[in-house]
């Protein structure tokens, strides 16, 4: 072979150097890869939306279109307005008080393509939704304790082929408060203080465990309810709340193949209400118990006590509730449906929202029969979604007295892709 056929040779080919620096470089573009390898997979950094949602409550809350912070009566106004805890009824006669109240609403006659229980325009992607409210109060004399919960649950398939029960994403979130209040003069205000929790749990339906989100803040709610008036005025605070994702040990942020969110965001509200009674006796309203003049007598209070008043004196037969609801903003959100994977990435709630009600109240045949009716607007957290109006109504009608005076109630709920009726038993106030 001759000179000009032989290959060129680089004078650089066996310097040491030159060969350590090209394994560095090799093994320094390697390492990244070998850390993303080896480093825990985190979660995502978008907050899951914990939306208000629909009206839930007893049936005379939800005839009312959901303004009752102004009327604060009973357990079923607990959830509604904290105040209620230490707001004894015209006809209470001793120094404590027990109540329960329970609300559960399924949507089993309507498809999820014939529903739109977030508002946003599109049809539900959940394959099952329930949502349960509950309270439990007690009061003596001046004070009362309680603890109220809202959950609501929704399925999303976890496969392609979402084959039964099994292969399905159960959703739950949850709100509950644990407060306690007080009454002043002759329970004219009351104040009521409560730790507000929101939490959150996502899970298979075939079992395993609970990926669980968690946290809270402090409500605060008033009422104040002048003596001889026929008007209240209340004002509920709920605060924001970022729950964040409960690591348990080394549990990955996966479910089902699917990343989950770093926190749950509920966000802020503030609810003012008022109402006023109309009709003969309208100036009894806020009429004081039998037990809260018994307990100013005892007290030796400096204000003059009323006199006692016959329990069925009329109080004003016709009952108007307004109320304004103001939603803030929160950062960072996305809706629970981008959970789902045939949802696109969209972020919520990011204006502030306002929610008015309007709600009316009649003795139709005064201690037999009460007509109601209330309209309002549910504000959308989606970007172009515009208010959905709702009209409700309903009927209570006393049944029986044994033991209490028993009552069965029933309301509707109706709105565009949206309906809800409900029946109730309680005790006719």
């Amino acid at each position: 072979m001759s000179a000009s056929d032989a290959a060129p040779v680089s004078p650089l080919r066996d310097v040491p150097w030159l060969r350590l620096l090209t394994v560095g470089i090799a093994l320094g573009l390697a390492s990244p890869a070998w850390a993303q390898e080896g480093e825990p997979i985190q979660p995502r950094p978008e907050r899951l939306y914990f939306n208000p949602g629909a009206l839930l409550g007893s049936a005379r809350v939800v005839s009312l279109g959901g303004a009752y912070v102004g009327i604060a009566e009973g357990a079923a106004g607990f959830p509604s307005n904290l105040a209620a805890l230490a707001h004894r009824g015209p006809a209470l006669d001793k120094d404590w008080d027990l109540g329960v109240t329970l609300s559960w609403l399924d949507l089993p006659f309507t498809s999820g393509r014939a529903r739109d229980v977030d508002n946003d325009g599109r049809a539900d992607e959940g394959q099952d939704r329930r949502q349960l409210l509950g309270g439990l109060m007690l009061q003596y004399k001046r004070f009362g304790i309680g603890f109220a919960l809202r959950n609501s649950v929704v399925a999303y398939c976890a496969t392609a082929t979402c084959a039964g029960d099994t292969e399905r994403i159960r959703v739950s979130l949850t709100q509950s408060v644990l407060a306690g209040a007080v009454s002043f003069g002759q329970d004219d205000f009351i104040l009521a203080l409560g730790i507000y929790a929101a939490q959150a749990s996502f899970r298979l339906s075939s079992g395993g465990d609970d990926w669980r989100y968690g946290d809270t803040g402090v409500a605060i709610d008033m009422l104040y309810r002048p003596h001889g008036r026929p008007w209240r005025l209340g004002v509920t605070v709920r605060p924001e709340v970022i729950a964040d994702w409960r690591r348990d040990g080394e549990q990955p942020p996966v479910l089902a193949g699917r990343t989950l969110f770093g926190a749950v965001v509920s966000p802020a509200v503030l609810s003012l209400g008022a109402s006023w009674r109309l009709g003969e006796g309208a100036e009894r309203y806020n009429r004081l118990s039998p037990a809260s003049r018994r307990q100013l007598i005892i007290d030796g209070d400096a204000l003059p006590v009323p006199e006692e008043e016959p329990r069925d004196a009329p109080a004003g037969r016709w009952l108007i509730s307004a109320q304004v609801d103001l939603l803030s903003s929160v950062d960072n959100a996305v809706p629970l449906r981008s959970f789902a994977s045939t949802a696109d990435e969209e972020f919520v709630g990011h204006t502030t929202t306002f929610a008015p009600r309007l709600g009316v109240e009649h003795d139709t045949v005064p201690g037999m029969i009460r007509l109601r009716a209330g309209v309002y607007a549910e504000p959308s957290p989606f970007d172009g979604r515009p208010p959905r109006p709702h009209i409700t109504g309903g009927f209570e009608v006393f049944v029986l007295r044994y033991w209490e005076d028993w009552s069965i109630s029933a309301s509707f709920d109706l709105a565009s892709r949206y309906s809800n009726v409900g029946l109730s038993i309680g005790f006719w106030r």
